[in-house]
């Protein structure tokens, strides 16, 4: 079993037909503290909306109510930074049986979608727009998102690499490709 590693969150290894790459979705902990104070805080105003739900009558408890509706939307999503953050681990595994790739959160894992190799083309690394707000947006520590690598299976767009450097998704991207060629080669 032969293991390498490209920056700080790639760690590959290959045993036999089987590749595996895992891309942790680890931060600085000044950020990762940042967005778990920001959670809390957020917490907080959910305990100052359900107090005016439960206190107000009439008209102000519906005004209440919808706040609420938006608050839990938004309380959900900063949930899912908090947990990617602290344990989040994408797994994106080649092997003769073909392409898995799963996110799995601390010891466990998440559900795979598995595809042949047959259906597969090439990963790309599309270059990044430095104009463009979504783009940047999705690369902040407090989203999860913002995917580098994208692959075609069967006409479909699938990614993965989440905020990774664009250097890193490049390299990441290049040792996938080698790695499918060769396996697409001895399925043939």
């Amino acid at each position: 079993m032969s293991t390498s590693r490209i920056g700080e969150r790639i760690l590959m290894s290959s045993q036999g037909d089987r590749w595996m790459a895992t891309v942790a979705s680890t931060i600085p902990t000044w950020q990762r503290q940042s967005l778990e104070i920001w959670f809390g805080a957020w917490m907080g105003l959910g305990v100052m909306l359900a107090y005016g739900v439960y206190t107000y009558p009439g008209s102000e408890r519906t005004f209440y109510l919808i706040c609420m509706g938006f608050w839990a939307f938004f309380a959900l999503k900063a949930f899912r930074a908090v947990r990617w953050r602290r344990s989040g681990l994408e797994v994106i595994q080649l092997s003769s049986k073909g392409l898995e790739l799963r996110l799995d959160f601390g010891k466990k894992q998440g559900s795979a979608s598995v595809h042949s190799l047959d259906s597969i083309e090439p990963a790309s690394v599309p270059e990044p727009n430095p104009r463009s707000f979504l783009e940047s947006m999705e690369q902040q520590f407090w989203v999860v998102g913002g995917d580098r690598i994208h692959l075609q299976i069967a006409g479909k767009t699938h990614v993965f690499g989440k905020q990774l450097p664009l250097q890193d998704a490049q390299q990441l991207a290049k040792a996938f490709n080698q790695r499918l060629s060769k396996l697409q080669k001895q399925g043939a």
